[in-house]
């Protein structure tokens, strides 16, 4: 599979650093709602589940939606467990299916999503019961959490396993993102990394804003974001964007949110964009919005480019091939492990690049363009074969 950075050449025009971050998209395509569930397969995003309540009958969803960035539209599928409405439901995402399970229809049972057949099958109980909680994949496992618990869950043997615990009894509605081998979990204010080749959970900076529960996360460009919430209690809700750098571990607050303030909204990523929709102030909103730093990142790093990397899964080489050629400049091939190590630097200039693998091991790898000093496209890849 050709996997695409959609990073494009850039040609910085004078007002860049006026360009708007948030992108109203096409609206969710059924009613509005909250404590939805979703993730993003591919190139391609997934919303559905939820409920609308307040004064009048609570009213609980089955329908699930994909969303399809290219053309910026929504395509009713397969509703979820054949039918069963459900909310708060715990819901991750390897690179090919989905996972939802938990929630208020269901205690540890999990379902799958393939995108492929359009249907829904049961896979094994989770050992905890889940609700209104987070969870994520990395690696191609997913991990959820249950207030100090947290159990992986591998696809490929349809168990689970309990891993280290969290360091402290996770709140309802706490929030994570994933950058590379790594989790963040915000938990009120509290922030932690989860490595996961160490399964290992680290304090980082604690969260600065104003929000304690009910917000959306996801990363982009190698830095993750929380996005509006509530604050103490449910009807203070925020519109505040805060962007975590892990490489510094510091808090950035952004320009606001452009849409409603609110809190139980479903956040997901597609191709270093972030996306949100649906949650609720009071008013159950149905709108979907993408959030986009490449112009911010752009101006800071004028040589960013496009890059394919294939063939990816790769066996014996893999090749690079830049969009357009940076001038005369000459760029550096990195290959890093999920543990940080660079196992391969080559020098470059043109637009193409070969890696030969050799004797390096099967697994996840992230290659890293650098030009003037500057990372120019990033992604990972994986080794397959040996």
């Amino acid at each position: 599979m050709i996997k695409t950075l959609l990073l494009a050449v850039i040609i910085v025009f004078s007002n860049l650093a006026n360009a708007q971050n948030w992108d109203a998209k096409a609206d969710f395509g059924a009613i509005g709602r909250h404590r939805a569930s979703g993730f993003s397969i591919g190139n391609k995003g997934y919303i559905g589940l939820g409920h609308m309540n307040g004064g009048g009958p609570n009213i609980v969803y089955q329908d699930w939606w994909q969303y399809d960035p290219a053309s910026n539209s929504w395509t009713q599928k397969a509703d979820y467990a054949n039918g069963v409405p459900n909310y708060a439901a715990i819901a991750f995402s390897t690179s090919t299916k989905g996972y939802i399970g938990g929630g208020t229809a269901f205690t540890s049972e999990f379902f799958c999503y393939d995108p492929v057949t359009n249907l829904w099958t049961a896979v094994s109980n989770c050992p905890t019961n889940v609700n209104d909680q987070t969870a994520f994949a990395i690696n191609e496992k997913g991990y959820v959490i249950d207030g100090n618990l947290f159990v992986e869950y591998d696809p490929s043997t349809d168990s689970w396993t309990y891993k280290q615990s969290i360091p402290t009894s996770c709140a309802v509605w706490s929030s994570s993102f994933v950058i590379g081998g790594s989790a963040f979990l915000k938990s009120g204010n509290l922030f932690y990394e989860y490595k996961a080749s160490q399964d290992q959970w680290i304090p980082r900076s604690n969260f600065p804003g104003s929000a304690t529960g009910g917000a959306v996360a996801f990363s982009t460009f190698n830095k993750g974001y929380i996005v509006s919430g509530y604050a103490g209690s449910l009807a203070l809700v925020n519109k505040e964007v805060w962007e975590f750098n892990p490489a510094t571990n510091t808090w950035t607050q952004k320009e606001d949110f452009e849409g409603s303030a609110r809190r139980f909204s479903v956040g997901f990523s597609i191709n270093n964009r972030g996306y949100l929709g649906t949650g609720t102030n009071g008013i159950n909103f149905n709108d979907f919005w993408a959030y986009d730093n490449f112009a911010e990142t752009a101006e800071l790093n004028p040589f960013l480019v496009s890059c394919t990397a294939f063939p990816n899964p790769a066996t014996e080489s893999i090749q690079f091939k830049l969009s357009d050629a940076l001038g005369n400049e000459t760029w550096q091939l990195q290959i890093v492990s999920t543990t940080g190590e660079i196992v391969h630097h080559s020098e470059h200039t043109g637009q193409e690049a070969t890696f030969e693998r050799g004797t390096l091991s099967n697994g996840t790898y992230f290659y890293q363009l650098i030009c003037a000093g500057k990372t120019v496209a990033t992604d990972e890849f994986q080794l397959i074969g040996l």
